[in-house]
């Protein structure tokens, strides 16, 4: 965990899939970045994102996740072996006040509501009456046709961002009376990739 002058230096983020030393999608990271890095600082980044990474021996091999922090004047970034979270059941809290348009290094606000999840293993936030995304992942739902994910996202998540461009999910407003609607779901973002034959019941998502 990063203490607080390292957050302060390097207040955001950016997780990657790395795979037998190949970083995946690094387009939509790229663009991602970019967008954030001027929200916060009000023109374009100083520099790149992925340039002088350099991916040690140890870790060219497998999936492995690819953590870069970053801030005004530069980044800091660590490897290590991608361990999947099993994540079965979802519970719904809700909070109208969230804000994580941004993949800030601060997660205090996710932290809270993510102890609020009981017996489940994760959250999934209901803003406004609306369904939004889990404490570290966008979620899509199977309607017996098509994979839909909410558009009132709160963290535009780069898997997300490239599944709705190559046309295999479509976003709409999912309001909590319309899960009862769909078939199951599953979690997705940069290390969970979409699987169009795999999702939980929505019997496994509770209020």
């Amino acid at each position: 965990m990063l203490n607080s002058l390292k957050k302060s230096t390097y207040p955001l983020f950016e997780s990657l899939s790395v795979v037998n030393g190949e970083i995946l999608n690094k387009d939509y990271h790229i663009k991602r970045f970019e967008a954030a890095y001027t929200v916060l600082y009000h023109h374009l980044p100083t520099y790149n994102l992925l340039e002088k990474i350099d991916i040690p021996f140890q870790f060219q091999s497998g999936r492995v996740k690819l953590r870069i922090s970053y801030g005004k004047n530069g980044k800091d970034y660590a490897f290590r072996k991608y361990q999947k979270k099993e994540v079965k059941r979802l519970k719904i809290v809700r909070d109208n006040g969230i804000d994580y348009a941004l993949k800030w290094e601060d997660r205090s606000h996710l932290d809270a509501l993510f102890k609020k999840r009981e017996h489940s293993d994760d959250i999934l936030i209901l803003k406004n009456g609306k369904i939004t995304d889990t404490s570290y992942a966008n979620i899509v739902f199977f309607d017996g046709y098509h994979w839909v994910t909410p558009a009132t996202f709160l963290l535009n998540g780069t898997c997300r961002a490239r599944l709705l461009d190559l046309g295999q999910i479509k976003e709409e407003n999912i309001l909590l009376k319309d899960l009862s609607s769909f078939k199951g779901f599953q979690l997705i973002n940069a290390l969970l990739d979409f699987d169009p034959n795999t999702m939980l019941p929505m019997a496994n998502i509770s209020l």
